[in-house]
């Protein structure tokens, strides 16, 4: 599952005291933190399918978006097979809502869904946002001082149905569509003009981003939400075309490879590796990244850009007491534009430690607080889910 939300590029101490006490704040208010079985409006049916919603508050500060209020809404339901008592793993569909007194909002549905007896597995999502976004430049020679402001408001969908083709293999098509509208560009120094309009960089403008691809998912975990064991892969291929009614036209590639161990009870060491490879007028937009909430933790997601992204991390994750837990993290990648221009003094590190709470002990599923250093000073990052 995604974060809600990120804190990066130098916060002063004020900063992060808000964000400590709004994270512990919406851990207190969880509805899962005051008994052993969560008060999630929960039921179970009579041929014993679990599901449950379990809403929340929401309430941050970054120096991106201000202070923002808002809520979520998780329902979660597992299915029971109709051979046997085995259950499916776990599902998720989760609503977001939130608005920022920086002139923000984000609304966005999501949803990784197993089918009875894990014969489909459906993933998706909807999302509407009016968005404050930072542009330094593509690659790696991008100073601080390059940075510049320019919003813009997208509205995206995406949905993926996968068959289960044997051995928790899933495979099927997937669909994506965004426009992006409304664009403002505004230089943090009013004196220059936007890089992105004189360097004519795709999605400077905005504009329509449809594409269809091929998913191929070998989902070999005992536990989609807290794995102890077992494997994660993820190959996909999209090509995103102006025949198909958009404004680009390029290639996109993803590899995504997880493995974990269960060392004892809830202490468990995993090790991940993604890959992100484009070709083409790849808008602005959906550029590869370096950092973010789910890999180089230290790093905001759009501080270094480029057509391609690899990297690889390593986190172990422990108990401490009653339904509180921590990890400790570690990873290395960069971007680049082709292969040739990788190399050992661009390598970006993120090194860090977060908090675990368990809200709904039964499915070992958390809310973190992560914070990650590296060579640009570090960020804090809050969401639900682990990072992988």
């Amino acid at each position: 599952m995604k974060q809600i939300y990120t804190l990066t590029h130098m916060p002063s101490i004020k900063s992060i005291l808000l964000m400590a006490l709004c994270h512990i704040t919406l851990l207190a208010a969880q509805p899962a933190a005051a008994q052993e079985k969560p008060l999630a409006i929960e039921e179970i049916d009579e041929d014993r399918t679990k599901r449950g919603i379990i809403p929340a508050p929401v309430a941050y500060y970054t120096p991106n978006t201000k202070f923002a209020f808002g809520a979520t809404v998780i329902g979660y339901l597992k299915l029971r097979s109709k051979t046997d008592t085995s259950f499916t793993r776990l599902s998720i569909a989760r609503f977001f809502t939130d608005f920022t007194t920086n002139r923000q909002t984000h609304q966005w549905l999501f949803w990784n869904i197993f089918t009875r007896d894990e014969k489909y597995f459906i993933r998706g999502e909807v999302r509407h946002r009016v968005y404050r976004d930072r542009f330094f430049g593509i690659g790696n020679e991008t100073p601080d001082e390059a940075e510049e402001i320019f919003r813009y408001k997208y509205i995206s969908a995406r949905v993926a149905p996968l068959k289960n083709i044997g051995n928790r293999v899933f495979i099927g098509p997937e669909v994506q569509a965004t426009n992006y509208y409304e664009t403002e560009l505004n230089p943090a120094d009013g004196e220059l003009q936007s890089q992105l309009l004189t360097g004519q960089i795709p999605g400077y403008r905005g504009g329509v981003n449809i594409g269809l691809g091929i998913a191929v998912i070998n989902d070999n975990r005992n536990n989609t939400a807290f794995p102890s064991s077992g494997y994660y892969l993820e190959a996909s291929a999209h090509r995103f075309s102006e025949s198909f009614g958009g404004d680009f036209s390029y290639n996109n590639y993803n590899f995504i490879a997880s493995k974990y161990w269960g060392l004892k009870p809830d202490n468990v060491f995993a090790v991940n590796a993604v890959v992100n490879l484009n070709n083409g007028d790849v808008p602005v937009q959906r550029l590869a990244t370096a950092g973010g909430e789910q890999i180089l933790r230290s790093y905001t997601r759009n501080r270094f850009l480029a057509n391609n992204f690899a990297g690889v991390q390593a986190e172990y994750r422990f108990p401490l007491f009653w339904r509180l837990g921590m990890v400790a993290f570690a990873g290395a990648g960069d971007v680049f534009n082709e292969f040739s221009e990788t190399s050992f003094s661009t390598l970006k590190y993120s090194v860090g430690t977060g908090f675990r709470l368990r809200v709904l002990p039964d499915e070992k599923l958390h809310s973190r607080l992560d914070i990650g250093f590296g060579q640009e000073g570090f960020a804090i990052n809050v969401g639900i889910g682990e990072a992988f």
